[in-house]
């Protein structure tokens, strides 16, 4: 029997519902190509990790095209393995890359909802094109003037709805107690299926990676079991998966740290309403209506990092996310550095108290204290001059969070990786091994260096034994001679000659 994944109170036996609109269906790569569709765009959905509502986790894909019959939509929801495969059919190399991208970005926002299961509704996001993003914000302002014209009918029928709910709360309050100790088990279950992900779901997913390369035939089932996280996946496994992928063996146990974005900057212009009005200047910290999530690098995450997203298409950092840690003071290394610059403020603002805060580049100008702006494309160079802050944060790092997330496999051929990896340990060997016959030629050659010392030494003291033996044999000479002339001395036999070297001593000893 198939498995039965639920969206509500529907039901589906193949785990994914798809909606086209303008687009006809297809299954080959011909019908693909020939209804001539250009691909606008694609918005993602998923569920966070550790918060699916059902066993699998969900997510939905919508794909824009500019087709001969106008702006089409293909829109796919269900099992996000199952959207996922559905999507990348017949997707050019780039257009499989932009997928990808906003496949991992999308996993850690949290923007997927269960209320449209059918897809009825599109999914629109920023980057798609201005016309169509304009076209369903025309959508929404027309909606929203409804709303205004029968206000009035829709609070009869809030009324009416609340009357209701009360009748048949007591009902559910019962039925509640009854089963509040089965829904505490589902809960717990729900709780230990959410702990089982693994992040090397969406690494074979996206790589399009084929698990046999990586362990083998005889391995397989344990490496499904990691991949759907019925199996922990420990350090000495994850240090083999690494080694085969060419990762490090942290990403494939944990998911990356997630923390709140709590304001957003713009940097080029002011933030306005569609009424014109001044939200916050350039530069200024300003809260949008929904809470959103970022990840953040693993090496800088404590409970007290803070993250600012800059948002502004008009910037070069749109989509970074500035990172610091919280302090209630001015930093002593923050002149001259990026950083979140709070001061107080006469009059409350939209962030709630009478603090003001900024992005920029805090500086100390003689007497006074500036922000500038950070971005060199954009005309205002000063974002606030003359101010005095009470706390002053440096930014510790600022990135754009696909960044994070990108995935570090060297090659989809894990052959390759192998033979690379089999290399680099050959030249490692290798260099090791020069390093030992290099101390051996060093341990020679000092051997021989102390050899021929030696012999130097040797024919040193030879020669100086006999320049000492020839000394001595002169000094007996002259001993011998001094000998044997000493006895006629003081005769008067004019044929004795007497040494020259006897008259100096005599000459001496007389003196």
């Amino acid at each position: 029997m198939n498995k039965k994944y639920f969206y509500g109170k529907e039901e589906t036996s193949v785990g994914i519902h798809s909606r086209h609109e303008k687009v006809k269906q297809f299954w080959t790569k011909r019908e693909y190509d020939y209804q001539e569709l250009i691909i606008n765009g694609f918005v993602v959905h998923r569920e966070i990790p550790g918060q699916t509502e059902r066993t699998m986790p969900f997510a939905r894909i919508d794909i824009f095209y500019d087709c001969p019959n106008g702006l089409g939509r293909k829109a796919m929801n269900g099992v996000e393995e199952k959207v996922y495969k559905e999507a990348r059919k017949f997707l050019e190399p780039q257009e499989l890359d932009l997928l990808n991208d906003k496949w991992i970005k999308a996993k850690y926002e949290g923007k997927y909802k269960w209320n449209d299961p059918f897809c009825r509704h599109p999914l629109y996001d920023r980057t798609l094109p201005n016309w169509i993003f304009g076209k369903s914000q025309d959508k929404k302002s027309k909606i929203e003037t409804e709303k205004l014209k029968h206000k009035k009918y829709e609070k009869e029928l809030m009324e009416k709805a609340v009357k209701e709910h009360t009748a048949t709360l007591n009902k559910q309050i019962s039925e509640f107690i009854k089963e509040i100790h089965y829904k505490e088990r589902i809960n717990s279950k729900k709780e230990k299926e959410k702990e089982k992900q693994s992040p090397l779901q969406d690494l074979f997913l996206t790589k399009d990676i084929d698990p046999k390369e990586v362990v083998g035939e005889d391995n397989l089932s344990t490496l499904y079991k990691h991949m759907k996280g019925d199996r922990e996946l420990s350090k000495t496994k994850a240090i083999d998966y690494a080694n085969t992928l060419g990762v490090a063996p942290s990403t494939l146990m944990f998911e990356p740290k997630t923390i709140n974005v709590w304001s957003n900057v713009k940097f080029s212009s002011e933030v306005k309403t569609s009424e014109g009005m001044v939200v916050a200047n350039q530069g200024v910290c300003y809260q949008r209506a929904k809470m959103e999530t970022t990840v953040c690098p693993s090496d800088i995450y404590r409970l007290d990092l803070k993250a600012i997203r800059i948002n502004d298409l008009n910037a070069i950092y749109d989509g970074f996310i500035a990172y610091y840690y919280e302090i209630d003071k001015v930093s002593e290394a923050a002149n001259n550095k990026f950083c979140m610059i709070r001061t107080i403020n006469k009059a409350p603002t939209l962030l709630g108290g009478y603090y003001k805060y900024y992005l920029g580049i805090f500086q100390i100008f003689g007497t006074k204290k500036i922000i500038l702006n950070p971005d060199p494309t954009s005309e205002n160079k000063i974002i606030a001059s003359d101010i005095e802050p009470d706390v002053v944060a440096p930014i510790i790092s600022f990135t754009k969070p696909s960044a994070i997330l990108a995935d570090k496999v060297l090659s989809k051929n894990i052959k390759q990786v192998q033979q690379l990896g089999e290399l680099i340990r050959k030249e490692e060997k290798e260099k090791n091994k020069l390093k030992e016959i290099g101390l051996e030629k060093q341990n020679k050659q000092i051997l021989q260096l102390q050899k021929q010392i030696e012999a130097q030494l040797q024919a040193t003291k030879a020669e100086v034994r006999l320049i000492l033996d020839k000394l001595q044999v002169e000094a007996d000479k002259k001993a011998a001679i001094k000998k044997s002339f000493l006895g006629n001395l003081f005769t008067k036999d004019d044929d004795v000659i007497i040494p020259e070297f006897i008259k100096k001593e005599n000459a001496k000893k007389r003196a």
